[in-house]
């Protein structure tokens, strides 16, 4: 399984692993067998036949009585030695080695032709050379008296602690480890965290505060470089919205002059096309310039807004121009936006839903820390790649450019930086039953 995209999550996993693979190190050295000559220490092993007649023959040696204090004696060391009265029943999962091998053959000659028995795992032998391996596990030899000396392979007594006390050592060890580890992980990676947050809250409001210079000098470094984009990016958008109120201003003056003149045109029709001409330009000057302030899109103004009462206001004013808009009777809820701003988007949306839709319906419905606002209509709906490029400016789903027929295309570009703007999004969706759904997602309280 794929490491989670967490960066501390990936930190901590790496030094566990790390950890992890320095203890199993530690106890493989710790354990592992020793030596190539008779005198090597060889863990998990029988002895080797020299050393299998030696042990025989000092048990032999000494009176019946004080055997056991001799056995006592031998069964500290890697083998288990005890004595028995015959030979012990077989293990569960081995055999008794076979006579013909070679390994056999050996502690054969070495005991002198004494009565013995070798079990080994089952699928394994006896191989000669590197005597006696690691499938022997039990050797049985009876002793002159008709008692039998068993020794048994048993993990060493270093290794016995190591997997005992040692192992406690070793899990409060990991644990101490594991709690430095997720308190240095924490301090590296929270302030990437913090950086990234507010660089997303920079991407919502173009005043956002300067980010804080904290953190590991990198970072710091990174946060001074950041802020001095942030200073080139506002004052470059700032630029802009002076540029284009210039403009417009400007642009006003032109068209206040040849609205004059319209005036003077004998042909009546004509002085009419002149004039709806002219409203048109001053609308799409108007429509551009809120688009670039985004003014009512930085919050400013923002309060707790009874969603239910703007809906009903302006579907009122609908009504009253003749335009089919219902109001959903269960809507209701709390916004926390500017009201000018709320009322600016749901009346574009409105607009859209009268000229594409024909009818439309209002809806709102509270969703925990949040509200939908949404405006229902009639309509044909949008095709899905037009839906992912309709909020863009200046596109739309009717190709004229004509106001009557769906304006410059910049109403659904000014929704969206407006709901932006108030911590929310917008949501174009095709309704299953026919129509656009348009939905407006805002905050239900203050963004912490």
């Amino acid at each position: 399984m794929m490491l989670s995209d967490n960066l501390s999550t990936r930190m901590t996993a790496i030094l566990l692993a790390g950890l992890a693979v320095m203890l199993v190190i530690g106890a493989a050295l710790l354990v592992w067998p020793q030596g190539q000559g008779e005198g090597g220490v060889r863990f998990y092993q029988l002895p080797r036949p020299s050393e299998a007649l030696a042990i025989v023959e000092a048990v032999e040696a000494v009176p019946p009585a004080t055997r056991p204090k001799v056995v006592k004696a031998l069964d500290t060391g890697v083998i288990r030695t005890t004595l028995e009265t015959d030979f012990p029943p077989p293990q569960l999962r081995a055999r008794a080695a076979d006579d013909g091998d070679a390994g056999y053959e050996a502690y054969r000659q070495a005991l002198g032709g004494r009565d013995l028995r070798i079990d080994i795992r089952r699928g394994g032998r006896l191989r000669e050379g590197a005597l006696p391996g690691r499938h022997a596990l039990r050797l049985s030899v009876r002793l002159a008296d008709g008692e039998v000396l068993v020794l048994r392979r048993r993990a060493p007594e270093t290794a016995r602690r190591f997997f005992g006390r040692v192992s406690l050592a070793g899990a409060a060890l990991l644990v101490v480890t594991l709690l430095m580890l997720v308190l240095a992980v924490r301090q590296t990676t929270r302030p990437v965290s913090q950086l990234a947050h507010e660089v997303a809250r920079f991407g919502d409001d173009l005043d956002a505060k300067a980010l804080p210079l904290r953190g590991p000098r990198e970072l710091r470094e990174l946060s001074v470089a950041f802020n001095t984009m942030q200073g080139r990016i506002r004052g470059l958008m700032d630029e802009r919205t002076r540029m284009l109120a210039a403009i417009a201003h400007d642009l006003r003056t032109y068209l206040t002059r040849l609205t004059l003149r319209a005036e003077f045109i004998a042909d009546e029709a004509q002085r009419a096309k002149a004039g709806s001409d002219l409203a048109e330009m001053s609308q799409l000057l108007d429509d551009t310039l809120l688009f670039a302030r985004q003014d009512a899109g930085r919050g400013d103004g923002a309060r707790s807004v009874d969603v239910r009462r703007e809906l009903e206001t302006l579907v009122a004013l609908r009504r009253e121009m003749g335009q089919p808009v219902a109001l959903a009777p269960e809507a209701a809820g709390a916004a926390w936006a500017s009201p000018l701003a709320l009322r600016r988007m749901v009346d574009n949306l409105l607009d859209n839903a009268a000229r594409y839709g024909g009818a439309a319906k209002v809806d709102a419905r509270p969703l925990g820390r949040r509200v939908e606002i949404m405006v229902l209509d009639d309509g044909p709906g949008l095709p899905a790649e037009v839906l992912e490029t309709i909020t863009a400016p200046f596109e739309r789903g009717e190709a004229s450019r004509n106001r009557r027929t769906g304006g410059a295309g910049l109403g659904l570009s000014i929704v969206q930086a407006l709901a932006k703007g108030q911590g929310g999004r917008l949501i174009l969706a095709n309704r299953p039953e026919g129509g656009l759904a348009a939905t407006i997602e805002l905050p239900s309280g203050p963004l912490s």
